[in-house]
Order: structure tokens, then sequence, then C-alpha cells
């Protein structure tokens, strides 16, 4: 039996901790128009509730001293208020975020900045735009940004274009992390799944002073959530049909996909997993893919542990596909069979340790492998090449940021220990030592007037390569901000080009790779002026030019064989120009155009080089945000592709042109609660389908659904 005193402190406790009901109506700042579907938590507690068609809530908790409630929408973002017990009826009002003026960024210079503030030329696509695009690739993503052209291929692959550059030298992280699995110039981005994508920073110009190789157009960095503000269950599932109508869905869908996530949250430890499986079939129509059957699957598992100062972060990344195809003649009989099995595994360890306040240590251990294997057999069923092919690396990262009134200090260490295995490689195999040290500062000289400063030494074999930069940022006012920025950047020869041989049999010609390539260098300048009102209205203009020495062409060493050589000079140069503005709460657009001009050192136009890009997006949400209709455009300029003649056995820039065309998708997204949603789309629905570099399917008709249950 309980005692007195346990029965008094009982009955106190129930009346100095009594329930309350907290009552109130959550508006747009702006307009004042209510705002349904608001998440509304009292972190206290964990209680949390929904606001309903008119704004209106009911949170009922347990009274404190103060009351601290998080309100969380996808179009504004978190907002924080604080309550004390008298205040049981009041109006919140939320601040639409989709400028995201104060967003921190970490990419271009690898420690947190503003992005109001960023000398480097970057753009953030927040977590508004990304929930709003029902997109379920980051190439769709990525597809409307200015400088960023995409030409993606049904199985995920996708050739990027930025500041007139392709994807070679653009490098690509997952959360401060490179990710694996580069070949051909193709990153496949289905390694990760957009229900787990925060935001995506893209830093334009030559960042090799802080990343090294690859990254000589700029970096694109993809940050997913932090897995303690992740629902703790989500579901999806996609069917799509290729180049058909939207019945077909039902009837036999060609590309199906599934994602799952779940989040298991203790004490100080976090587990988090998310799962994509992706299946595909072309059907009979499609003349350029030769995959007729694809599978993929990509699983990613993270744990979290946080002590003290100190956080350890343990990942595992795997991703596995197959294909099936066949090369066909004109008439439908089939030449070769062909079959590719893909598998990437990735481990990665990172220990986070805050120092002081102003000091912080990161260290990184990954473990990356990457293989290959790739069969053809003739119409007899005889095999005509079998290749398989092979990278392991172990990577060290060590990283240290330190912060003196306005200077901050950044640097670090990375040593990695690749090796190559193959057939098709002299002796089977090659090994190669790889390390870089960079060291960064970034200062305030004047109120409004920032500095970046920093150089880094990478040592490949035996080659070094210095990389500097130097950029600056001027804010002149709350709407006007300049920058400007030189640096270096330079791409170490690939695997592909440097060491492989490889047999295109169902082609006619054989690619041979160059042990002696050189590094490609290159010089790049950047100009930009960014204008933002308070409210509404975003607009920036940047001027670029890149110069290149070495760079790395194909070319016939002979008829039917192909190989790689370095070229003196070659000089890219060209301006995009972004806007985006909300015009009302419910309607709101975004323009991008993108034009380059590029040479050799002979004066003749780099192929496979898209003059002039646009895109743009109108979205409209009535009805409370309930409901959002949009209206994609992506638009390309006639450009000369390269491709391979079997009469001189070279590669040539074509005489015949991708002709100029513009791409349509439009979008339905319905909101049936805050943990539902229904998304109906079409892609490319003019139909258009060209001979080479994408893309290559017409029209898709897609059906999504999505549910995402917050944790409790």
């Amino acid at each position: 039996m309980l005692n007195k005193a346990t029965i008094i402190f009982l009955f106190f406790s129930a009346v100095v901790h009594a329930d309350i009901t907290i009552s109130g109506t959550v508006q747009d700042s702006k307009s004042g128009r209510p705002i349904p579907l608001v998440n509304i938590l009292d972190e206290v507690s964990g209680i949390g509730t929904i606001s309903d068609e008119s704004g209106r809530f009911n949170l009922s908790i347990t009274e404190q001293d103060y009351m601290k409630v998080r309100f969380k929408h996808i179009a504004y973002g978190a907002h924080y208020q604080i309550f004390n017990s008298s205040d049981t009826s009041l109006t919140v009002l939320m601040k639409e975020t989709l400028l995201q003026m104060n967003d921190v960024v970490v990419t271009s210079t690898r420690s947190g900045y503003l992005l109001r503030d960023v000398p480097i030329a970057t753009e953030v696509i927040g977590t508004k735009e990304i929930k709003e695009s029902g997109a379920t690739n980051i190439s769709d993503l990525l597809a409307q940004r200015a400088g960023v052209s995409t030409s993606v291929n049904v199985d995920g692959g996708a050739i990027f274009n930025m500041l007139g550059l392709d994807s070679r030298y653009i490098l690509i992280l997952k959360n401060n992390q490179p990710i694996t699995g580069r070949f051909n110039n193709r990153v496949d981005l289905s390694q990760v799944s957009t229900n787990r994508i925060k935001k995506i920073e893209i830093t334009k110009g030559p960042g090799s002073a802080v990343y090294g190789t690859d990254a000589m157009g700029g970096v694109i960095n993809i940050i997913t959530e932090d897995p303690n503000d992740l629902p703790s269950l989500g579901l999806s599932y996609r069917a799509s049909s290729f180049g058909g109508t939207p019945g077909e869905i039902y009837a036999k869908p060609v590309n199906s996909t599934v994602n799952g996530s779940i989040v298991l949250p203790l004490q100080n430890i976090t587990i988090s997993n998310d799962l994509t499986y992706q299946y595909f079939t072309k059907g009979q129509e499609f003349e350029y893919i030769s995959a007729d059957q694809i599978d993929k699957l990509n699983l990613n598992t993270d744990l979290g542990w946080t002590h003290l100062n100190h956080k350890l972060h343990l990942s595992h990344q795997y991703f596995g596909q197959q294909d099936e195809g066949a090369t066909r003649l004109s008439s439908g009989a089939v030449l070769y069979t062909n079959a590719t099995n893909i598998d990437r595994g990735q481990l990665t360890l990172m220990h986070s340790w805050k120092i002081k306040e102003a000091s912080s240590v990161h260290q990184t251990i990954r473990k990356a492998s990457y293989t290959r294997e790739y069969e053809v057999k003739n119409n007899d069923g005889q095999i005509e090449n079998n290749d398989i092919t092979q990278e392991n690396n172990t990577e060290y990262e060590l990283l240290f940021n330190h912060q003196v009134k306005n200077i901050t200090l950044n640097g670090g260490l990375e040593f990695s220990k690749p090796l190559y295995k193959s057939d098709r490689i002299n002796g089977g195999e090659q090994k190669k030592d790889v390390m870089g040290i960079f060291n960064q500062v970034a200062y305030r000289l004047l109120p409004g007037l920032d500095i970046v400063s920093g150089v880094r030494l990478d040592k490949y074999g035996d080659t070094t390569v210095v990389s500097p930069r130097l950029a600056f940022a001027y804010k002149h006012n709350d709407r006007w901000t300049y920058r400007t920025a030189y640096g270096h950047g330079f791409r170490a020869p690939s695997f592909m080009e440097s060491l492989i041989d490889w047999d295109h049999i169902q082609f006619g010609y054989t690619v041979k790779g160059n042990p002696n390539l050189k590094p490609e260098v290159s010089r790049g300048f950047t100009l930009s002026a960014e204008y933002r009102n308070k409210d509404n209205f975003q607009a920036s203009a940047l001027i670029y030019h890149n110069s290149f020495s070495n760079l790395i062409k194909d070319y016939a060493l002979e008829s039917g064989i192909l190989s790689y050589r370095n070229v003196e000079k070659a000089y890219f140069t060209g301006i995009e120009l972004i806007t985006k503005w909300t015009i009302t709460s419910s309607l709101s657009s975004s323009f991008t155009v993108n034009y380059v001009k590029n040479e050799d050192g002979d004066g003749e136009k780099i192929p496979n080089t898209m003059p002039i890009s646009i895109g743009g997006r109108i979205s409209y949400a009535p009805w409370n945000q309930r409901i959002l209709f949009a209206l994609n455009l992506k638009g390309v300029g006639e450009y000369f592709p390269q491709e391979f003649d079997p009469v001189s056995g070279d590669y040539l820039s074509s005489s015949d042109p991708v002709k100029s065309y513009l791409l349509g998708d439009l979008q339905i997204i319905y909101n049936i609660k805050p943990e539902y949603q229904i998304i109906i789309g079409s892609k490319n629905i003019g139909n258009h389908i060209n001979r080479s570099y994408g893309p290559y399917i017409g029209r898709t008709a897609y059906v999504e659904l999505k549910t995402n249950i917050e944790r409790k």
C-alpha cells in the first residue's frame, strides 16, 4: 500500500502539472490565409496534432513553466513558439521559405556558411521544391536547374552538363561523401531515394581546391534528412508506362519502383534503413535501348550514436543492378544478346568531435567496392565477350574547422589506395596511392565583404597537381549580392581511359586504354550578381570561363580501334540566368537559361555540348495547398553529337545535328492527409525521342502513392 507521503506527492504533482489545452489558428504571415496540414508537436511531452482545413488546432499537453511547440509544414519549414500556461488561445504566423535565404550550406567551402553570404556561386534545391516535385530520382530534380542539363537513359544512368562540362567534371556527393560506381561518364542516381533528401547543394565553378579530382565544373551534394527528423515509417510505390497511355499503367506497368524507410530512435542511438527496388521492361518499340529488362536494388543502413561532444555514424550502402538485352537487325532478328551485372558496396565510419564551441575535428574511414560483369553472346549462344572489372578502394579523411572572431580556418588530409582488377589490364591488376592535403581561410574583411582563399596539393602516383582558389562575396545591401571567384581544377584519367581495353563486338570496334595520359587541368573564373527581395522574388546572373590543358579526347589508332589522348587546349565560356517568383500564395514560377560557347585549341567546336538550354516550372496550389498542379519545361538548342564512323574507324562530330526540342511534364500532387499523398503525372507529353544522347524514351505516364507516418 502507498504511504501517506506518496499519496500527498502524487496529488501535489497532479495539481502542479495539470493538463491544459492550447487552441489557435496557424496563418500565413503575409496573406493571413489559414494553413492546413501543419504538424504541431510539444517537444517536452512528445504530444502532437495537425491543423485542420481552417488552420485551427487543439493541443492538450501537460502544463509546464513554459512550453516549446514546433510547427512544421512542407512549404514553411519549421517554426518554434514558446507558450505560457495563460496562452490558451492564440494565432501562430508562419513565413514561407521558398527562397531559403538563410539556409546553411557546406559544399562550397566544406564548412558551414549562410547561403546569402557564401562567396562561391551556389544554388540550393530545398525541401519545399523536392517535396513538390514528386520526383522519384534526382535526375528529375536536377533537370530544371540552370546549367545542369541531363540526358538520362532508362537504366538510370545520367550524363550531366554543368557550365558546359559533362558529368566527368562534376563531383557527385552524398552527405559530403563521393558516390561510388562512376562508369563511362554516367552516374546512377537511383542509389539515393528522394524520400530521404533534405536538400541538394549545387556549387558552380572549379572546386578542386577543397575536393580534388572531378570537381572541375562544380560539385553536387545530396544531403539527406537527419534520422532524428525522419518519419518512423515511409512507403511509396510508383508504376510507370513508357511511350504508352496512362491506361497501360494498370494493365502492365513497364517500370515499377518500391521504396520503404524505417527509423528506430533509441536513447542516444538512431537506426534507420532505406530500401528501393526498381523493375523495368522496355517493350519492343525502343530501337536505341539495348536493355530489355532491368532490375535494381538499393539498400542503405545507418547507425548513429551521440554522446556529449562526440558523434559516431556508421553507414552501409549496397546497390545491385542486372540488365538483359539484345542487339537486333532492322528486321528484328537478334544479332547479339548481352547481360550486365553490377554490384556496388560502401561501408563508411565517421567520427565528429566538437572540441570546443569554435573548433571541431572530423574523421572518416570508407571502404568502397565496384564490380561489373559484362557478357555478350552471338545468336548461336557462343560467348563473344566476357569481361569482369573490379575496383576496390580504402579511403581515410581527416578534416578540421576552427573559428577565431571573423576568421574560419579549415583543412584536411585525404588518403586512398585504389586497386583495379581486370583481365584486360596488363598483369591483371593495378594499384595507385592517392593523397591530397588542403587548407582554406574564410575571412570577413569588412561588414558585407567575405573572402575565401585556399590551396590543395594532390599526388596521384607520380603526378603532383596544385589547385588554388580565391573568391569574394560583397553584400551591397539586403537585396544585392555580388560574387567573383578564380580557381584551378583537375581530373585524373579514369580507370577506363587509362587501363582498360574494351571490346564492343556488337558495334564493331575496340577501345584501348592509354596508361600515359596526363591529368586534365583547368583554370576557371566566375562572376555573378544576385537580387532577392524580402518576400517572393529572386534573380541571378552568372558569367563563367574555363580554359583546359591536357583535355582527354578519344581518337582512332587505326580503323576500328580507338584510344584516348591529351590535346593541348579547350575553352568554355557562358552565361546562366535564374529567376524564382512567388506570384501569389498559391502560384509560383521559376525560369532558367544557360548559354555556352566552346572550342578546342584548333578552333573546332567540342561535340556533345548543348549550347543553349532552358528550364521552367509553374506550379499552382489552390484549396489551401492540399492539391498542386505543376508544369515543367525543358528546352535544348541544336547541337552536334559525337558518333562512331565504321568507315573511318573514328569518333567524329556528326554532320546530322540533334534538332532543338522542348519537353513538357505535367503533374498533379494530392495530399490526402499529411501522411498520405498521391501523385499523377506525365513526362515528355509531346513524345519527343532522340536517336542518341537522350531522352531515349518517349512519353511517360505514372502514378505514385506515398505514406509518411511521423514518429510521435
